[in-house]
């Protein structure tokens, strides 16, 4: 079940109330954001269109949301849903070009620093060749660590299944990493 605050917000943004709408993206947006980076490989262009597809479809089907599930666990379905429709209607392999690296300490020596960011790059990159299935459950399991749960119900599959699908993938990210090892030494 849902709070009643978000019930609320819900049933004002049916009626068209953008406040109402923005209010509910308040928590979730900026992860939600950072979600569509890591699902294209770093791709900060495509994880725009990606995000403000899902923003639009989110905000126009708002009446559909039936509660049985978080708001925000909604809107990430729309959001991996996006991303999938993408990868079969243009059937492009995304651009690594502008990848976001992960957030270090500022303390960090400046060498160490961009030897981590150029590793983060590559993980990233390596993370964006796995199969769908794979990258977004170490997606969001591992980088935006989401719980389990949560993560099943975004995907929608058993969480047993989940854990099966992360086992793999993690297997699978190790053999990569591994034929890659000289990148990473």
């Amino acid at each position: 079940m849902i709070p009643s605050d978000e019930k609320t917000l819900v049933r004002r943004a049916v009626t068209g109330d953008v406040k109402a709408f923005n209010e509910l993206l308040k928590e979730t947006g900026g992860k939600l954001f950072s979600f569509a980076v890591s699902i294209c490989g770093g791709n900060r262009d495509v994880a725009e269109e990606i995000y403000q597809e899902a923003l639009v479809k989110a905000f126009i089907n708002i009446g559909k949301f039936e509660g049985k599930s978080s708001f925000s666990t909604w809107i990430w379905t729309i959001t991996r849903n996006s991303y999938i429709d993408f990868l079969s209607e243009s059937r492009k392999f995304v651009s690594l070009e502008n990848i976001e690296s992960f957030e270090f300490p500022s303390d960090i020596p400046a060498e160490l620093e961009l030897i981590r960011e150029d590793r983060a790059k590559m993980l990233r990159k390596l993370i964006s060749e796995l199969p769908v299935a794979y990258s977004e459950v170490i997606t969001l399991i591992d980088l935006q660590e989401m719980d389990h749960s949560e993560a099943a119900e975004l995907l929608g599959i058993d969480k047993n299944l989940l854990k099966v699908r992360l086992h793999r993938a993690r297997n699978a990210l190790e053999k990569v990493i591994l034929a890659n090892i000289e990148f990473f030494k």
